[in-house]
């Protein structure tokens, strides 16, 4: 950084294992919980990692750092399955929350189950889910009790002040399940379906932003802006 260049106004900011961004904050070291956000309708826990890990202990970070609007953490599940996952947690620049997890998973064996959930704990809402059809996302009301339709890439859940939208790139495999209780959403996004085979990296990505709840134009934007970026080459 030069003497007269400054910070990115809403970067993550690392303290220890802890990262903070404005109402946002993830510990590295408690990954599963993802990023707690703090709003007007309470507080939302977005981009958690589901590894399947059956230890609460078992799930070492390797790895970690800061490089520039990305916090990476490098996890290594001490579990038959062998998974190596890095994340990369990208914080999109705007007025309100928005971030995208970058997900890579790799395994030691020859051959290992690599399924990993996106979790996100939302305060309660309507539900909403999404599929694109040309180009443009048609949204239907989800009941509580409903199972997510096969074809969703994402879904929006609405509260008095605001909105969270939870979306996966069309192109990942995937499969969003959604429970409700307790006065919460909660969602899991699971990835990398297929065995995964020594020597190949699986990659996948998730996005979760908060925007008003009377339009789902913001959201939309999101969803083409994520379904058109390229993969990052590296993580």
């Amino acid at each position: 950084m030069t003497a007269t260049s400054k910070p990115a106004p809403h970067a993550w900011k690392l303290d220890g294992l802890v990262a903070h961004e404005r109402s946002a904050r993830l510990d590295l070291e408690a990954p599963a919980a993802g990023i707690a956000v703090s709003g007007p309708d309470g507080r939302d826990f977005l981009l958690g990692l589901d590894l399947r890990s059956s230890h609460a202990t078992a799930l070492p970070l390797a790895d970690h750092w800061l490089r520039g609007d990305d916090i990476v953490a490098v996890y290594r599940p001490n579990d038959p399955r062998r998974l190596e996952a890095t994340a990369m947690w990208r914080r999109i620049p705007g007025e309100r929350f928005a971030c995208e997890l970058v997900l890579s998973a790799q395994t030691a064996l020859v051959e290992s189950d690599g399924a990993i959930a996106v979790t996100c704990d939302i305060a309660f809402g309507e539900v909403s889910v999404g599929h694109a059809v040309n180009g443009r996302i048609h949204w239907s009301s989800l009941a509580t009790s409903a199972a997510c339709p096969a074809n969703a890439t994402c879904l929006l859940v609405r509260r008095e002040s605001d909105a969270v939208l939870v979306a996966v790139h069309p192109d990942d495999a995937r499969r969003i399940v959604i429970t409700s209780d307790a006065g919460r959403v909660r969602v899991a996004s699971w990835l990398f379906s297929a065995a995964i085979e020594k020597g190949v990296l699986h990659r996948g990505r998730v996005l979760a932003a908060i925007g008003p709840a009377v339009t789902t134009t913001w959201a939309d934007a999101f969803i083409a802006g994520l379904a058109a970026s390229p993969p990052p080459l590296t993580t």
